[in-house]
C-alpha cells in the first residue's frame, strides 16, 4: 500500500526552532487582514516559543501531483526534507493568516 505524503512526512520536529533563525515574522497589519514583515522580538527567539496565535507554514508538494512517498525518487525524500525545513522556507505567521490560506488551497483543490 502507498505510504500518503503528509505533513509529518517533511516538517521536522524542531521547525519552531529553525524558523527562529531568521530575522522576521509576519503579523496582521492594523486593518486585521493584511500582514506585514517585522523582526521577530528577541523575547521569542530566547524562549523558542511562538507567541499564542502563531504558526509556521511551509510550501507543499500536493499540488504538484505528488501525494504519495513511492512517487518520489530515490534518495529525494531526505533532500526535500533538508530544503522544506531550511531556514529560508519556514515563515511565522499569524495562525488566522495560515488557517486561511489552507481553506483556500483545499478549495482550489476541489474544484
Amino acid at each position: 500500500m502507498p505510504t500518503p505524503i503528509t505533513r509529518e512526512t517533511f516538517i521536522s520536529p524542531d521547525h519552531v526552532k529553525v524558523a527562529l533563525t531568521s530575522t522576521t515574522m509576519f503579523e496582521l497589519g492594523a486593518d486585521g487582514e493584511s500582514v506585514e514583515e517585522v523582526p521577530i522580538p528577541p523575547s521569542i527567539k530566547e524562549t523558542g516559543v511562538l507567541p499564542s496565535g502563531y504558526s509556521v507554514v511551509v510550501g507543499a508538494l500536493a499540488k504538484q501531483g505528488i501525494t504519495t512517498v513511492e512517487q518520489l525518487p530515490e534518495n529525494m525524500l531526505e533532500e526535500l526534507k533538508e530544503q522544506i525545513n531550511a531556514p529560508n522556507n519556514l515563515s511565522i505567521v499569524p495562525t488566522t493568516v495560515y488557517e486561511q490560506k489552507r481553506k483556500l488551497t483545499e478549495q482550489a483543490s476541489e474544484d
